[in-house]
């Protein structure tokens, strides 16, 4: 298993990059902006990224459900970009349309014109995300690396330019998103990720049904992670989701290393049989419940620090937050390899029952709080959904599984079994090691 161990390694690495990156990124975004150019900002942005998952159709779950047929792959990867293109289009527009129709004063936006900049990613956020999730169906982790770490340079690079040259608002901000945003597609394309020698509408059509049956399931999880945003900008104003949404992101940071397992053991986890798939959950779960633990302790005592040095005094209102949301996002990372086995088992009342019961508990939680508490209510009612949403997918697992839950967490010899593992996978030290089998 010595390949598990040099992708882990791998994808971490360009992560890690990423990540820097990201920093850098939205430490320049929010000294230029200051908070309120940064909420309009994040606002313009939340609604594209909405149409996008909205519009998607949970096209990556319609492909790993349909993976485990060999004689299609081919042509899901075929099909990726096409469809998604349409979709994307399609959702970008009706996007653009609603908000239109409700006014963009209601989301505290100046004008419409920042939603129609905005929704020009939709399509291209789409087909990024099928082709991403192909690529990792496929085993092809290093690719997928590239196309998160050139969009990232892209990114940054851009924005300091601007920043540079005092050129950085909040339109020419969203240009650079929307145009960094096709860098991934590229690089998909150019390694041939979805070269299938066919396209097959019949597919297609099987891809979006498919998708369909699960999409309340991920529609409410992205709701579930960005209803609070829209609800904070009605009673709060852009200022707060300004140091709210840059506690979201330092938050969501915290995720990185429990992401990386899961995203190297999903082709695992739809190509093996359905009990080497269980095993193979339980045993990595246990160490990404460490991996999450370990970045929530880590983000949570450097979040003063981070936000003073980074992003200034004027976000320093956004700590705390940090603080409260980061039990809620340790929670989800260390429960991803759970929920992607009930996504497997084809049986969509698993996905969407638990994700449509923490989405109503964070609104009502949300409607009650923000109200009271403003951004502190709404980072306390969100992580608590999210703690919420975790336990459920992790009753369900071990009840189709037959596997007790007390199997998921980790003891002793796991954190001494990952610390040798990774001194192991030091360069220098020894040989490149695989992650331990528990």
């Amino acid at each position: 298993m010595a390949d598990t161990a040099r992708q882990v390694l791998s994808i971490l690495g360009s992560r890690a990059a990423c990540l820097v990156l990201s920093v850098l990124t939205s430490a320049v975004i929010a000294r230029s902006l200051e908070p309120e150019g940064r909420g309009i900002y994040y606002m313009a942005v939340t609604v594209a990224t909405t149409a996008t998952m909205l519009g998607h159709l949970s096209g990556e779950q319609a492909q790993s459900a349909l993976w485990t047929d060999a004689g299609r792959r081919e042509e899901l990867a075929g099909n990726c970009v096409p469809l998604a293109l349409v979709l994307g289009t399609l959702s970008g527009l009706a996007g653009t349309a609603l908000v239109t129709v409700i006014g963009p004063e209601t989301l505290d936006l100046p004008g419409g014109y920042l939603v129609m900049v905005s929704c020009l990613s939709v399509p291209l956020g789409i087909a990024s995300n099928y082709a991403s999730n192909i690529a990792l169906l496929q085993g092809r982790v290093q690719v997928a690396n590239w196309s998160m770490l050139t969009a990232a340079i892209g990114q940054c690079a851009a924005v300091a330019v601007l920043a540079a040259g005092e050129r950085l608002n909040v339109v020419t901000g969203l240009l650079v998103w929307v145009a960094t945003g096709a860098a991934p597609l590229v690089v998909f394309t150019a390694f041939g990720v979805t070269a299938g020698r066919r396209r097959d509408l019949e597919l297609a059509r099987t891809t979006v049904v498919t998708g369909a049956r699960y999409h309340l399931g991920p529609a409410s999880v992205f709701l579930l992670m960005n209803a609070d945003i829209y609800l904070l900008s009605a009673f709060a104003g852009a200022r707060e989701v300004g140091i709210y949404s840059l506690a979201v992101g330092l938050a969501g940071y915290s995720r990185l290393l429990a992401d990386v397992v899961s995203q190297v053991m999903l082709k695992r986890q739809f190509t093996a049989s359905d009990t080497e798939s269980a095993d193979v959950t339980v045993r990595i779960t246990r160490y990404a419940v460490l991996l999450a633990l370990a970045s929530a302790l880590v983000l949570t005592l450097s979040a003063p620090v981070l936000v003073s040095v980074v992003y200034g005094a004027a976000y320093a209102d956004a700590v705390p937050l940090v603080m409260l949301l980061a039990p809620g996002v340790m929670a989800l990372g260390a429960t991803r390899l759970p929920s992607a086995y009930l996504l497997r088992l084809r049986r969509a009342k698993l996905v969407v029952v638990p994700s449509v019961i923490a989405l109503v508990v964070n609104i009502v939680l949300n409607l009650l709080l923000i109200p009271v508490w403003g951004a502190v209510g709404c980072a306390l009612a969100s992580s608590l959904a999210y703690v919420l949403l975790a336990a459920f997918q992790t009753r369900l697992f071990t009840r189709v599984t037959g596997i007790r839950a007390r199997n998921l967490l980790p003891v002793t010899a796991d954190l001494l079994t990952l610390i040798a593992t990774a001194r192991r996978c030091v360069p220098g030290k020894h040989a490149a090691a695989s992650l331990p089998p528990g």
